[in-house]
């Protein structure tokens, strides 16, 4: 009893009593157009891709109708059961009645209360008619089974009840559904382990009955996964309830016992075309009157239970005889009376809201939207505390504030350091955008589904519930931003002031918010988390090409200029870079004049925004704008969100509308599926064709005191995060990030919780037989161990300690040739999705079979035996999108593939769980024919068998809790020995019409299991059991063992069947072909428009190497794609190679062979698309080196995302480590950042980095050997000049006459400043330039290094130079006091002849002296007296006498000397028409991917072939063994 009458609020209007009728029900499904799905056939492989992406219609078929004039009704404190076949419409007419249809299918008819006609899409009406799925998916995995049920009872309060009601309205339903002691365990899902199968069922149950405005329930398939006596009870429970609280109840069963049956008030049968068969009480009479032709015996007719006998109906004739006997029955009659009644007592149509106001809620949802806020913020608060990747957020945050940060932190204030800042602030912009995308798409999926589920519930707003997680979200935005920001910003070196950087911080938090929306969106209007994830991908690499780094704004193609105005990366970047340029300048080159005069040119910060093409409009001041880019990411974040939240439901019905198939694929695709049980068991004897090897199999399998122990440590608790501890956050946090699962014992066995054991004994002492030719069922309670005794029987437990024999005729179990003798089909339908029906069983036998056998034959065989010819043709498909096969011929199939290699002991797991009563008589028919057929030990385990189906059997085995024997022996006739040994157990004995199944195990759960396992302990079929196991082994030993040889093909037939599969489901799988050749497509197409025609100058190099950069980016975006169907494909390989069907290696050659082609498409596709539109270099060598290196590229990238699939235990940690790496790799690769630059410590990363060996070897083919002219009067403002005019800046107009002049360079992060080296090199060599060419004959280069060394260390070349030069080398600052380094210079001069005299020259020339003192200079010389032109004109006139003589020979000596001394290297242009011409290769070299020679003064690139690419090589070798190492050893999936 509820003390709190929890779930009836409101007392008085629960006892209003009611009606709930629906007349004349048809639900009409539209026609599809002509377009052919690739799981329809397998001839149809390219066509309708859409489907998988876009939520499209999957296959041609005609308009029919899935209900077909149904009427019924229910009263309050009523139960009425709907049964029909598979495709019957029974969730239909379920979804009907409570509003919940397809939105696509066309709802004729009424349903009405009291009388009065409900409308189509009334939300009070959804709010008084709960409906239950049958999907158990759609909770949220990281809540509790308390929390989750907590959560429904406060969307559905009235918003004023207190915590304590709250929490007592859960404990009763917890209580009422048996799962108090779960209360505290996590729901789970396929990658977080939690609750049972059975317990989740219930908490969907639960879920939807906590609404105590909901009066009437439509209930779908709620026993599923249960066990018989759980089911019973379950059913019992609703009854009660719904009599108690006077509410009504409409509900689906797959195989329901006659004892659950028996508690429904009303019974609807539908028939295959949707037609009403019966409608009326439980009368096991009146329906035999129906159902039962005329003349047929009730008792022979009528031998199993209530489900088998209304849906007996064989054949469309049959069935159309039951529907017009029921339309001429008595009980038809009084539903058209009951139905009149209805209407006539029912009130006008003008008083219909106010009577229906009496019963449906007033208001549209039960609480207000601030308690709406509040409860959902709550839950919201725990999902993101619970979600590993909100920690891994953070990490990832510091990781890459930490890399980027230390990246970039060596750079200079030079052009080097601009462009290096520009690409970190790009990077920051596209880091920021990726990883709050990439990050909130699978939560955004994981969490829509359970969203569509409360909003179809009318549980809350949708709109409340987005607006929360935009808030609940910010923060995490926030805080990522922060630390990014924090730690980076200022290791860069970026301007510097608190309002720079919190401008930057919160451009940072706006492209966060947009980066989130922008996901947001997504998960709105994406079918599937495949195409979210390929269009975030492909939008954000537009989104990075577009926004101004590279190309600039105004070198964008006219055609997508405009894409930068609707681009929140341009309006980041432009933001940031104003903030950082903006009133700033840095060192750009030295500029020498024809006078000598070296002038350093320094750049502008606006200048080089303008070269950026920054702003993009000057539309205000640089402050206005910046402000205005960083108000429109928001702007930009609200749009997106808005818009999101518009399209939020538009998902919902591609999400539930399962794909529709014709009638003629559901209800009866083969003639064979219309026989009823006993025909499907009895047909086709004479047409078998035998199919046995000829060898004898074992006449039977036996197994004796078999245990099972398993080693499980401390005893394991349940995860009960009451609050939010460091605990309950990090552990699960932890294990979901490593793969792993928390488990609750609980979940496991269903049992009491574990006490403090080291080991945990699951089967203890099975002692039995099972004989050829013959069924054995085994069964037991919940938690016995019924799955674990098949796979320690079949071989499949690899852990755990077994203990006991297993015997075939009397003889240990050898293990190397059992495997060619068993076949075991598994509960889940392990299927290659996109290999249609004939070609699964095909690849098996031709791997299995021996090559003289007859396959052809065998094949066919198989397919009669399992009734599959109609669906030979038939690709698999996804059970979980409605592709392909229906349920029961998947199942079917899954047989096939194991009966195809011809075993000798056939284990079946669960072979009818999820399938109704009919369909699961198709898969026991099939298997009751194989077993007499081929001869087969057969082994099933099984629950909620119907009584006509147990019956099938010839012998069970049943176990008690703790894997202990209940019974093993044979059923006898009519299961009568079955009966009498649990009769004789529990005094009572069962009616002759009830199922002996539900029986024996109502007697085991009711009883003491102890004393029913003691019973059989002391029975005759205990002795008889154990004599016949000694007789086995007598006769072993005088009888040959039996053998079986197992057949091996030889490497290359292996490799060959292995290799032609792959590539034909690579080939019709869209995710890994088509879409892959979509998008290198399209995005290299945009490439090529946004890298239209590249020019000959440094932009257009730039431009090329961003070009290549960005498709390279191209060639990862279908890496994730990649991801998912290898994930797929690996339960695949995992029971195949468990099975023997192959070996992992072959597995392994054959897939890494079946990819080759698909990469050579892909590389043609984008060779052909991008390459002209460029512009790149023509000439075979250089085409073909493009087209191989892209072909490994592609190549190499694929085979990253497949190791990732391979070696991570799921596809939410593969796609976040792909993501990662390529985010690194972007970072690492040379591009945003040159390896010149980087500090010393990262060039380890960036020589392990691929992706920088594809980027160099591209580059490098492209560049190396061409010239490259940069205008410097386009980049460089008037230069400042100390010694020029008064103001100390001169234009370049005034510099150049006639294009005479030099341009001075220096390797990236040197900068000329004050009077360091760099700067005295500089000015030495405008000395120098203006001197002209050497006299002087030093060969050994020695004295003049040695003077080199003694000027820059006594700054003899600080400005003025030429004052300074002479002081240090002849005049002295006093004419009393030797010069600094006078020695050095009179060792070099001693080299020329007459030195004296030469030196001496120098000053009379030029000032008519001609007394001298030592070394020729003149007495009395007083600078001073002379003018600067004069002072430069000796000191030019000496510079000669010290350069070596040859042309250029002075000045490479003096580079080679800074280089050699220094290592800083200088580089000398002509000045052309302003301009000055680059080599492709010294540009390389600034990247750090070519060389110089200091000898020659020359660059080369020699790398692209014998590093690159071996390079490249290496790294894919190193990846494919990987992957194959990884396919041989790792094994994710858990048994």
């Amino acid at each position: 009893e509820d003390p709190s009458d929890a779930g009836t609020a409101n007392a008085g209007e629960k006892e209003k009593e009611f009606v709930l009728s629906f007349e004349d029900i048809t639900v009409h499904v539209p026609a599809q157009s002509k377009c052919l799905s690739c799981c329809s056939s397998k001839n149809s492989p390219l066509r309708h891709y859409g489907q998988e992406y876009f939520g499209m219609s999957v296959e041609h078929r005609d308009a029919f109708y899935t209900l077909d004039r149904v009427s019924g009704y229910v009263k309050s404190g009523e139960t009425l059961l709907v049964l029909g076949k598979s495709g019957s419409g029974k969730s239909t007419l379920l979804k009907s009645i409570c509003s919940r249809l397809n939105q696509t299918d066309e709802l004729y008819g009424s349903v009405c209360l009291n009388g009065l006609p409900i409308g189509k899409s009334n939300q009070s009406w959804r709010r008084m008619c709960s409906y239950v799925s049958a999907d158990d998916g759609t909770h949220s995995p990281v809540l509790t089974v308390g929390e989750t049920l907590t959560f429904a009872a406060q969307c559905t309060s009235n918003g004023h009840s207190s915590d304590e009601q709250i929490a007592d309205t859960v404990d009763f339903f917890l209580d009422a559904l048996g799962l108090s002691h779960v209360r505290d365990t996590v729901v789970g899902d396929e990658n977080l382990r939690g609750v049972s199968g059975g317990q989740k069922r219930r908490v969907t149950v639960g879920e939807m009955m906590i609404d105590p405005n909901s009066r009437i329930f439509c209930l779908d398939n709620i026993t599923d996964g249960l066990a018989s006596t759980d089911s019973f009870s379950l059913i019992q429970q609703i009854s009660a309830a719904c009599k108690k609280y006077r509410m009504a109840a409409v509900i689906t069963l797959l195989q329901p016992s006659d004892e659950i049956v028996q508690l429904f008030d009303k019974l609807l049968v539908l028939s295959s075309e949707g037609q009403t068969t019966y409608f009326g009480p439980v009368d096991r009479c009146t329906l035999q009157s129906i159902f039962l032709e005329e003349g047929v015996d009730a008792e022979k007719g009528d031998s199993g239970g209530i489900a088998d006998l209304v849906m007996s109906q064989t054949t469309s004739l049959v069935e159309d005889s039951v529907v017009s006997r029921f339309k001429t029955s008595p009980t038809n009659l009084h539903l058209t009376k009951e139905m009149n009644i209805i209407k006539a007592n029912a009130v006008s149509l003008n008083d219909r809201e106010a009577v229906l106001k009496e019963f449906l809620p007033a208001e549209k949802y039960s609480t207000s939207r601030l308690y709406q806020l509040r409860i959902f913020a709550s839950r919201r608060r725990k999902l993101i505390l619970r979600n590993s990747m909100t920690y891994a957020r953070s990490i990832i945050a510091i990781v890459f504030g930490v890399i980027v940060g230390s990246l970039f932190a060596a750079l200079q204030d030079d052009t080097i350091g601009a462009l290096g800042r520009s690409g970190y602030i790009f990077l920051s912009s596209f880091l920021v955008l990726m990883l709050s995308s990439a990050v909130t798409i699978p939560d955004g999926f994981r969490q829509r589904i359970t969203l569509f589920k409360h909003r179809d519930s009318v549980f809350y707003s949708g709109r409340m519930a987005y607006v929360v997680q935009v808030m609940m979200d910010l923060p995490l935005s926030i805080l990522e931003a922060t630390l990014i920001a924090s730690i980076s910003y200022w290791w860069v070196g970026m301007t510097p002031g608190a309002d720079h950087f919190f401008f930057f911080l919160g451009t940072l938090i706006g492209l966060e918010c947009v980066g989130q929306a922008f996901a947001r969106f997504l998960c709105a209007v994406s079918r599937t988390q495949v195409s979210a994830n390929v269009a975030s991908s492909l939008c954000i690499l537009l989104f990075a090409t577009v926004g101004g780094f590279m190309p600039a704004y105004s070198t964008i193609s006219w055609v997508l200029r405009w894409l930068s105005w609707i681009t929140p990366v341009a309006y980041a970047f432009e933001g940031m870079m104003i903030n950082q340029f903006d009133e700033t300048s840095f060192f750009g080159l030295v500029i020498v004049d024809k006078d000598g005069t070296s002038t350093v040119g320094n750049v502008d910060g606006r200048k080089y925004l303008s070269s950026q093409s920054l702003p993009r409009s000057q539309w205000g001041t640089n402050t206005e704008i910046k402000i205005f880019d960083c108000l429109m990411l928001f702007v930009f974040a609200i749009v997106l969100d808005m818009i999101a939240m518009y399209f939020q439901e538009s998902s919902r019905d591609w999400y539930f509308n399962k794909i529709r198939r014709s009638r003629a694929t559901v209800a009866r695709s083969t003639d064979e599926e219309d026989k009823s049980f006993d025909e499907l068991v009895e047909s086709n004897t004479e047409a078998q064709v035998k199919i046995g090897d000829g060898s004898m199999g074992p006449l039977s399998l036996a197994v004796s005191n078999l245990s099972y122990t398993v080693n499980i440590g401390k005893a394991k608790t349940c995860w009960k995060p009451r609050r939010a501890t460091c605990g309950s956050l990090l552990g699960p946090a932890l294990a979901k990030i490593a793969g792993k699962s928390l488990e609750s014992p609980e979940a496991a066995t269903e049992e009491e919780e574990e006490t403090p054991v080291t080991e945990l004994k699951l089967l203890s002492e099975i002692t039995a037989r099972f004989k050829c030719g013959r069924m054995t069922a085994l069964m037991g309670q919940s938690g016995a161990g019924k799955t674990t005794l098949l796979d320690v029987i079949a071989g499949y437990k690899t852990g755990g300690v077994i203990a006991g024999d297993i015997m075939i005729d009397g003889y240990p179990k050898e293990d190397t040739t059992w495997k060619a003798m068993n076949g075991y089909a598994e509960q889940q339908d392990i299927l290659n999705p996109y290999m249609s029906v004939l070609e699964t069983i095909t690849f098996t036998a031709d791997c299995r079979l021996p090559s003289h056998a007859d396959k052809k034959a065998i094949i066919n065989s198989v397919i009669e035996l399992m009734d599959l010819s109609e669906y030979a043709d038939m690709i698999v498909g996804h059970e979980k999108e409605g592709e392909g096969l229906p349920k029961h011929a998947r199942k079917r199939l899954t047989i096939a593939n194991q009966l195809v290699v011809q075993p000798k002991v056939l284990f079946l797991d669960e072979p009818t769980s999820n399938l109704g009563t009919n369909d699961a008589a198709l898969v026991m028919g099939a298997v009751r024919r194989s077993t007499d057929a081929m001869k087969l030990i057969t082994l099933v385990t099984i629950h909620q068998p119907s009584k006509k189906m147990f019956e099938s059997f010839d012998d069970l085995l049943l176990l008690a809790k703790g894997g202990r024997v209940a019974y093993c022996g044979e059923l006898g006739p009519s299961s009568q020995t079955l009966i009498s040994h649990f009769t004789s157990l529990s005094g009572e004995s069962p009616s002759a019409s009830a199922n002996p199944a539900d029986f024996v195990l109502s007697v085991l759960d009711g009883g003491s299991p102890d004393e029913a396992v003691l019973n059989f302990k002391e029975s005759e079929l205990c002795k008889e059991l154990l004599s016949s196991i000694d007789a086995d082994v007598k006769e072993a030993e005088s009888q040959p063992r039996i053998t079986v040889t197992k057949h091996s093909l030889h490497f290359f037939a292996e490799f060959g069947l292995l290799f032609r599969r792959q590539f034909l489901v690579q080939w019709r799988n869209p995710s890994y072909s088509f879409l892959r050749f979509c998008v290198s497509a399209g995005a290299t197409f945009i490439l090529g428009l946004l890298f239209y025609d590249i020019k000959p100058d440094v932009q257009g190099a730039v431009f090329a190497i961003a070009a290549i950069f960005f498709m390279t980016f191209v060639l990862v975006i279908p890496m994730q794609a990649a991801v998912i169907p290898l994930i797929e494909d690996r339960a695949v390989l995992y029971r195949e190679a468990v099975s023997g069907t192959y070996s992992r290696f072959t597995y392994g050659l054959g897939q890494l062979f079946a990819d080759i082609p698909f990469h050579a498409l892909n590389t043609v596709i984008m060779y052909a698309i991008i390459y002209y539109l460029v512009g790149f270099r023509s000439g075979a060598e250089f085409v073909g080196y493009f087209i191989f290196m892209l072909f490994l590229a592609n190549w190499s990238v694929m085979s990253m995302g497949q190791l990732y699939a391979l070696v991570t235990p799921n596809e939410e940690t593969a796609n976040g480590l792909a993501g990662l790496s390529v985010i690194l790799s972007v970072c690492l690769m040379g591009f945003l950042i040159t390896s010149s630059a980087m500090p010393s410590g990262w060039l380890w990363a960036n020589s392990l980095n691929m992706f920088r060996y594809i980027l160099q070897g591209l580059v490098t083919n492209e560049l190396s050997g061409q010239n490259y002219k940069i205008d410097i009067g386009a980049l460089i403002p008037p230069v400042e000049n100390t010694t020029a005019t008064a103001d100390g800046r001169r234009f370049l107009a005034d510099l150049f006459d006639d294009s005479d002049g030099k341009v001075i360079t220096f390797m990236p992060g040197t900068v000329p400043e004050g009077d360091n080296t760099a700067a005295q090199g500089a000015a030495l060599l405008g000395l120098v330039l203006h001197a002209g060419e050497g006299e002087n004959n030093d060969e050994s280069k020695d004295d003049f290094r040695n003077l080199l060394e003694c000027m820059v260390e006594n700054k003899c070349l600080v400005e003025p130079v030429p004052s300074n030069f002479l002081q240090c080398n002849v005049i002295g600052d006093d004419l009393q006091v030797t010069p600094v380094c006078f020695d050095q210079f009179s060792a070099v001069i001693a080299n020329l002849e007459d030195s004296e005299r030469q030196v001496g020259n120098c000053f009379i020339d030029t000032i008519g002296h001609t007394d001298s003192s030592s070394a020729g200079v003149p007495t009395a010389f007083k600078l001073d007296a002379y003018t600067e032109k004069e002072h430069r004109e000796i000191a030019s006139c000496l510079t000669r006498k010290l350069l070596i003589e040859g042309p250029e020979l002075g000045l490479m000596s003096i580079l080679n000397g800074f280089s050699e001394l220094w290592d800083i290297v200088m580089f000398i242009q002509d000045v052309i028409e302003k301009g000055i011409d680059i080599p492709g290769d010294a540009i390389l070299y600034y990247f750090g991917w070519s060389q110089f020679d200091a000898e020659d003064f020359k660059f080369s690139a020699p790398w692209k072939w014998n590093y690159c690419v071996v390079a490249v090589v290496v790294f894919l070798l190193a990846m494919e063994i990987i992957k194959l190492c990884a396919v041989n050893f790792i094994v994710w999936t858990k048994r």
